[in-house]
């Protein structure tokens, strides 16, 4: 599936558990069979409490010992989580982070209870809002290359922003107006332009292609470049 039907489907879900099917089924495309939803955070928005799997598919032993191991507060995914910019792989932190012999069980035992090629994405909200998603292989053999973990991202993003747009309580959404310098910018950063190649297309400098995206990200009430350009995508503001 292609990142403009993947939005176009979702943006179409009728409730949250009809999203979450379409992100399931096309993240076990990509291999990634067990799936997990967490709010980290308070999402005063949409008045929702932080919560620990509001959606998931992961083995119910699984969950069970997680929960009954107080493994919620030791978990380092969990914990990557806050401090991560971008997709993680599970692994990767044994490698790269002095983890505690209890974090490092942990992840094992994940492992051993069918949760192989495990990653983490974070999902940064409006209002300094955290949300994140586990995702891992009952069978391995994932293919975690750079272009998977990309895709994955913004999948991931879209998901959550149109996660967001049906829990949203209250009054009609509120309009999202950008200038045409700022939407031209989203434009071109969501055809993969860097913000100097931006500058040198639009005839700008590339602090003035940062002053535009800083604008166009208050607006949008997000923090970097992959939730701006879907979810102006998805308010029909842009087009890929």
């Amino acid at each position: 599936m292609r990142i403009e039907e993947f939005i176009e489907s979702s943006n179409k879900a009728q409730s949250v558990e009809e999203l979450f099917a379409l992100f399931k089924k096309e993240m076990s495309r990509l291999g990634f069979d067990r799936i997990i939803f967490s709010l980290m955070t308070d999402h005063t928005q949409i008045k929702r409490q932080a919560g620990h799997g509001i959606m998931l598919n992961y083995p119910s032993d699984w969950m069970a010992h997680y929960i009954s191991n107080n493994y919620l507060d030791l978990d380092p995914v969990r914990s990557h989580i806050h401090i991560a910019d971008n997709v993680f792989v599970w692994d990767d932190l044994i490698q790269k982070f002095p983890l505690s012999k209890k974090q490092i069980s942990c992840l094992d035992q994940g492992r051993e209870a069918g949760l192989r090629d495990g990653i983490g994405i974070p999902l940064r909200g409006p209002n300094g809002a955290i949300a994140a998603i586990g995702a891992a292989s009952s069978a391995g053999g994932v293919d975690l290359d750079r272009n998977t973990t990309s895709y994955v991202n913004l999948i991931s993003y879209q998901f959550y922003t149109a996660f967001l747009a049906l829990e949203r309580i209250g009054p009609t959404r509120h309009v999202i107006r950008l200038t045409d310098r700022e939407r031209e910018v989203l434009q071109w950063c969501a055809r993969g332009k860097t913000r100097w190649e931006i500058g040198a297309i639009m005839g700008i400098s590339e602090n003035t292609v940062i002053y535009h995206l800083k604008n166009a990200f208050k607006k949008l009430e997000c923090n970097n470049i992959t939730a701006a350009v879907l979810k102006a995508l998805y308010a029909g503001l842009i087009q890929l």
